[in-house]
């Protein structure tokens, strides 16, 4: 299992000196539970229905020995909820293992000790998985687990899909507002970029200030997303503006945060020397570990005869097509065939799996209806509904459909990188600010009252190189510092 780049550097917060660790990557992996994933509540010798909760949560899975053909990994801090916000809710905690065999077949198998709590109930769980068949490719995990200490009158049974995911950050087609934040903070825009923690990453003037657009508009909206190396946004607009510092800017141009135009539209389709020069705009984009550059148009691009670039396609700015929206859809079952739905956003996971959303809603015979905003998985499931990805921020409306126009993932399993190093600290006041560089993408700090830990998040995950962190003289001057990237 390759792990991604979390190198932590240790530092002791507000000394003459700065204290600085050896760096190490961690064997920990976060991961979430996914849409598909529920608990079940069943009496074996009664007659009333089987109580089917959905369930959301997450757990890490730690590497404890790497033996070919057996990979073993403990599974730890997981923390699940079923039902959430009905009377029924369930939690559910507690730490497992997990065994993945992989030879002449591959096989797998997952244990959990756990302790269930609700209204009425506080007992010990324990759950093994009832086949040992894989059912998805691992990193992915899933598995139906039956409760191996349950009685007649109650038994516990749960089927887990969970992929290795920190958060997912995304833009909504249509703003909305949130019930659970004041004003003016509530106002969430289409250019914003969220988080599925429900957290604003960035307000759409933070992305689009440095550009110097004028005249200053409140909000130009947020097509595509990328955060590449130090903490860059890479995205798109979905309006043609001018610029004071870089000129017309197009919809389908690839902007950075830090103000300049990173490639031209044309430029991004000049290697299939297509006919005509106009904007095709840009839905969606990824910077890969080579330097290519995968994205989606708006429109559709005649090449020749035989060869239209589709909108639903994932294109290279190498001038060839990544792949197309057939095979895209093709774990699907969509029931009007032949047709392009688009694609407005896609993330490649590291395991190949991709994630992303359609143009335009659609019937799959199999999963029913599929709108617009749902996150998609290129294997043919449902990641997460629109109103899932949205939830934490509880919309006022939370039956509607906002769409999905940009997607980041973060995820532990990124290729592996240089560790960051801290360049400034100091404190001013009542908080410590602190400055760093690095190779990730995104960072976090985290805090301990000794080297030894236990470790804490002291902010959020953030494409940021600095922060600044609250504390008072005292605190500070006791307590340990670690730099996180991803």
């Amino acid at each position: 299992m390759k792990r991604g780049c979390i190198w932590p550097v240790c530092l002791l917060a507000w000394v003459s000196a700065l204290t600085q660790a050896p760096a190490q990557v961690t064997s920990c992996v976060a991961y979430t539970l996914l849409e598909a994933s529920y608990f079940v509540d069943d009496c074996l010798i009664c007659g009333r229905p089987t109580i089917q909760l959905p369930m959301r949560g997450t757990f890490d899975l730690v590497l404890e020995q790497n033996t070919a053909p057996y990979t073993r990994y403990a599974i730890r801090n997981l923390d699940l909820t079923a039902g959430i916000g009905t009377s029924l809710e369930k939690r559910i905690t507690g730490d497992g293992t997990y065994t993945h065999f992989e030879e002449f077949a591959i096989l797998q198998d997952l244990t959990l000790a756990t302790q269930v709590k609700d209204s009425w109930t506080n007992r010990a769980a324990y759950f093994t998985n009832n086949t040992r068949i894989v059912q998805q490719p691992f990193p992915l995990i899933q598995a139906d687990l039956t409760e191996i200490n349950g009685t007649l009158l109650q038994t516990f049974s749960m089927h887990l899909l969970a992929a290795p995911v920190r958060e997912i950050w995304f833009s909504t087609a249509k703003g909305f507002l949130s019930t659970n934040r004041s004003a003016p903070t509530n106002q969430i825009s289409a250019g914003d970029l969220l988080s599925t923690r429900g957290r604003v990453v960035k307000r759409n003037s933070e992305l689009v200030g440095p550009l110097g657009v004028m005249p200053i508009a409140p909000d130009l909206g947020l097509d595509a997303v990328q955060v590449t190396r130090r903490g860059e946004i890479l995205f798109s607009i979905p309006v043609d503006v001018f610029s004071e510092s870089v000129g017309p800017i197009q919809h389908g141009d690839l902007l950075s945060n830090r103000g300049v135009i990173v490639k031209r539209n044309q430029g991004l389709l000049a290697a299939f020397h297509p006919a005509s020069s106009a904007d095709a705009g840009l839905d969606a984009v990824q910077l890969m570990p080579d330097g290519q550059i995968l994205f989606s148009i708006q429109s559709n691009v005649v090449i020749s005869s035989t060869l239209t670039l589709s909108r639903g396609d994932i294109l290279s700015d190498r001038g060839t097509v990544f792949m197309p929206h057939e095979q895209l859809l093709a774990a699907f079952q969509p029931a009007v065939t032949n047709r392009d739905f688009g694609l407005d956003a896609f993330c490649i996971l590291p395991g190949g799996e991709i994630w992303f959303s359609a143009e335009e809603g659609f019937v799959d015979n199999r999963l029913g209806q599929i709108q617009a905003g749902d996150l998609l998985s290129s294997f043919g499931y449902r990641v997460f509904s629109n109103a899932a990805l949205v939830a934490a921020f509880a919309p006022a409306i939370p039956s509607q459909d906002y769409g999905l126009d940009a997607l980041f993932v973060v995820t532990d399993m990124r290729p592996a990188t240089p560790p960051p190093r801290i360049v400034r600290n100091s404190r001013s006041g009542g908080s410590l600010h602190l400055e760093w560089d690095g190779e990730g993408a995104v960072f976090q700090m985290e805090t301990a009252p000794s080297l030894a830990g236990p470790w804490t998040p002291c902010t959020e995950v953030v494409p940021d190189l600095s922060c600044d962190i609250p504390c008072d003289a005292s605190a500070a001057a006791n307590a340990f510092y670690r730099l996180r990237q991803w």
